[in-house]
């Protein structure tokens, strides 16, 4: 049988990594800033972002006109509409973040009153599903083998009745038994073992020519 070449080693490799990355990518979710009307001030942010579940991976598309941008801000910024010192600033008309970790982030615009008419969006960025069921299994089966197992208690046993007491049977007069037995044996059964002793040792002698 002949060996795999090297190089078609490299190729199922590479297949594999392009596999891994592709399927990842599948799991995010892109989410369109605003919906259909996209980063504007005609599209409610508020409501659409109530409906929307942000995860950990997934991606926010702001898709917007020159007359908008977007800044990303911390929290205290966010309330107060503040545009001085963001944390990122975004004017290409189309601007794709990434969701990276947990926690909430904020983002509005920058341009003047804008911010105050509702163009803002806050996002709680959650864990994934299946990374949340695989953490909890995981810790749930650590918790399993870290748990002592105690051998299963048997019931109680039920309180025993007391005895009851019969009445004594009368004595009744045994009938002796014939003799079947000679004196000779009679006196080997009384004797025990040193009697079979010596009679081994009288088969020992008579056996002797």
């Amino acid at each position: 049988m002949e060996a795999p070449r090297p190089g078609w080693a490299v190729r199922m490799i590479i297949v594999m990594v392009i596999t891994a990355i592709f399927f990842r990518c599948v799991t995010a979710t892109n989410h369109s800033v605003g919906g259909s009307s996209g980063w504007d001030l005609n599209s409610n942010i508020l409501a659409w972002s109530a409906t929307t579940t942000f995860q950990v991976g997934d991606y926010l598309v702001f898709k917007y006109l020159p007359v908008h941008d977007v800044l990303e801000v911390n929290r205290t910024d966010f309330f107060n509409c503040r545009t001085v010192n963001p944390i990122s600033t975004h004017s290409d008309g189309e601007t794709v973040i990434r969701l990276s970790q947990l926690g909430s982030r904020y983002f509005i615009c920058g341009r003047p009153q804008h911010c105050l008419m509702g163009l803002k969006l806050r996002v709680q960025v959650l864990q994934r599903l299946t990374d949340a069921n695989n953490s909890t299994h995981g810790g749930a089966n650590q918790e399993e083998r870290l748990r002592p197992r105690h051998p299963p208690r048997s019931p109680p046993s039920p309180p025993s009745s007391p005895p009851i007491e019969r009445p004594p049977m009368p004595d009744l007069p045994v009938a002796p038994s014939p003799c079947i037995c000679s004196e000779v044996g009679e006196m080997m059964m009384k004797n025990g073992s040193m009697n079979w002793y010596f009679v081994l040792l009288l088969i020992m002698l008579t056996s002797i020519p």
